[in-house]
C-alpha cells in the first residue's frame, strides 16, 4: 500500500473510531444516565434486533403461556444485550482511533483496545500518543460495567413497585384483570366504599409507571412473572371499573374516578406516542383536547356527570394540552388524527359485564342506554392507545383488550358471582 493510500485509510479509520465513540457514548449517556425519554439510534438498533429475534422464536409457540415464556427473555436480554453492545462498540471504536494514529495493522489496533477495555494488559504501545488512548480505554471498560451495575437496582426497583400492585390486583379482578369483575369482587366483598382509596392508589401508580417506563424503555419488555398478568392490562381494568362506576351510578363522589380516567388515559398517550406511533399516517387515535368532551346530544336530557362542568372541563383540557406540549409533533398528529375511531367494545359486551354486576349486586342507577353513552365517551379516550401497546407487548389476552399479533383466544378470570350458590352455571362459558 503506497503512503497515500495509507494516510487516507487511517484517516478515514480515526473519523469513523471517533464517530462510533461518540454515537456509543451518546447511547450510553440517553439510556443510564439522563432520566429522559431520549432517542438513540445505537440503543435502538440492539432493542430492535434483540426483540425481533426473541419475537420470531415466540412465535413458534403454540400457546399464549409459551410464547410468553420465551418474551420474558426480552428484558434481561435487552440489558445484557447493551451492555455487550456498548463494550463492543468502545472496543471497535478504540480500535480504529489506534490504528488512525498509530503505525500498528488493524488487527493488532483491536487487539490492543481490547486488552485496554478488558484491562487484560497483554497488548500495549510504547508511543505516546497511543498510551494516553490505552489508559482512556482502561478506564472506559470498567466504568461501563459499573454504570450498568448501579442501573440493574434501579430497573428492578421500578419492575417490583409496578408489580406489588398489579399483583395485589389479582385477587381484587381476576387474574388476567377484568374491569367489571374488580367492581362485582368489590361488591360482593362489601368493598364499595373503599373504590375511592384504589383508584387514587392507581393514579398514583399510573403516574409513577408512565415517568419509569419513559425514562427506562426497557422495562416495557419486562414481563410479570405470571403469563395472566400483565401491567397495562392492570391499568386498562382499573380504568374501565372507574368508567363504568361514574357511568352506571349517581352516587358521589367522583373525583378519585375522574383522576384516575385522566392520569391512565396520559399514560397510555405518552408511551404509544414515545415509543409505538412510528407511523403517524397509519396509526391515528383522539387525543385527550377535551377529557371526557361534549354532551351527548342523542339523549332526551343533559348528563350531569361532574367532569362535563365547566371547572373541572377546564382542569382536564389544561392537563392535557400541558402534555401535548411536551410530545414530539408527529405523535400529537397520530394522537389527534382520528376522531372517528371506533370504540372496539359493543353494546353487547356491555350489556354481559352489566348483567355481572347486577347479579352480584352492584348498584345500577342510571338507565342502560344512557350509562352505555357515558361509557362510549370516557373509554374512547383511551381505548386505541392502550390497544395498541397491548397488541406490540403480547400482554395477556384479557377480556376488553383487543387483538394480539398472534391470534390468541381470550383468557377469562374466574368470576367471582359464577361461584355463588344460586347462580346458574358460568357466564364465561
Amino acid at each position: 500500500m503506497n503512503i497515500a493510500a495509507e494516510l487516507a485509510s487511517r484517516s478515514l479509520a480515526l473519523i469513523l473510531g471517533l464517530t462510533l465513540f461518540l454515537a456509543v457514548t451518546t447511547s450510553l449517556m440517553r439510556t443510564v444516565i439522563v432520566p429522559r425519554p431520549l432517542l438513540s439510534l445505537y440503543t435502538d438498533a440492539v432493542r430492535t434486533i434483540i426483540i425481533s429475534v426473541v419475537r420470531a422464536i415466540a412465535r413458534t409457540q403454540r400457546t399464549f403461556a409459551g410464547r410468553d415464556a420465551v418474551l420474558a427473555w426480552i428484558g434481561p436480554l435487552l440489558i445484557l444485550g447493551l451492555l455487550i453492545a456498548w463494550l463492543a462498540g468502545y472496543l471497535v471504536a478504540y480500535g480504529f482511533i489506534l490504528y488512525g494514529v498509530g503505525e500498528k495493522g488493524l488487527g493488532d489496533a483491536m487487539r490492543e483496545s481490547g486488552s485496554s477495555l478488558l484491562t487484560l494488559g497483554f497488548a500495549g504501545s510504547d508511543a505516546e500518543n497511543q498510551t494516553i488512548i490505552d489508559f482512556i480505554a482502561a478506564a472506559t471498560g470498567p466504568i461501563v460495567i459499573a454504570m450498568l451495575i448501579g442501573f440493574l437496582p434501579t430497573i428492578y426497583q421500578a419492575y417490583i413497585d409496578r408489580e406489588i400492585s398489579v399483583t395485589m390486583l389479582a385477587t381484587e379482578a381476576g387474574e388476567p384483570a377484568w374491569g367489571p369483575e374488580l367492581l362485582s369482587r368489590s361488591t360482593l366483598s362489601g368493598a364499595l366504599g373503599e373504590l375511592d382509596q384504589l383508584f387514587d392508589r392507581w393514579t398514583l401508580w399510573a403516574a409513577s409507571t408512565r415517568l419509569t417506563h419513559t425514562t427506562y424503555p426497557m422495562l416495557l419488555h419486562v414481563r410479570s412473572p405470571r403469563a395472566g398478568r400483565h401491567f397495562t392490562v392492570a391499568l386498562l381494568a382499573v380504568m374501565d371499573a372507574a368508567a363504568l362506576n361514574v357511568s352506571l351510578t349517581r352516587t358521589p363522589p367522583r373525583r378519585d374516578s375522574y383522576r384516575l380516567l385522566l392520569e391512565g388515559t396520559q399514560s397510555f398517550n405518552l408511551l404509544y406516542i414515545h415509543f409505538f406511533a412510528k407511523h403517524p399516517r397509519r396509526t391515528r387515535i383522539p387525543f385527550v383536547g377535551r377529557f371526557l368532551g361534549g354532551r351527548q346530544p342523542s339523549l332526551s336530557h343533559p348528563m350531569t356527570l361532574p367532569a362535563w362542568k365547566e371547572e373541572i372541563l377546564a382542569v382536564h383540557e389544561a392537563a392535557a394540552q400541558d402534555s401535548a406540549a411536551g410530545m414530539p409533533r408527529s405523535g400529537v398528529l397520530a394522537l389527534s388524527a382520528g376522531e372517528d375511531q371506533p370504540l372496539h367494545i359493543t353494546r353487547a359486551d356491555f350489556d354481559r359485564a352489566v348483567d355481572v354486576l347486577t347479579r352480584s349486586g352492584f348498584p345500577i342507577e342510571r338507565g342502560l342506554d344512557e350509562a352505555w353513552a357515558m361509557f362510549q365517551e370516557a373509554r374512547s379516550r383511551y381505548e386505541f392507545p392502550a390497544y395498541a401497546i397491548m397488541r406490540q407487548l403480547d400482554a395477556a389476552p384479557a377480556p376488553w383488550t383487543g387483538d394480539r399479533r398472534v391470534k390468541t383466544p381470550t383468557m377469562w378470570p374466574s368470576l367471582a358471582v359464577d361461584h355463588l350458590p344460586t347462580e346458574q352455571g358460568p357466564l364465561n362459558g
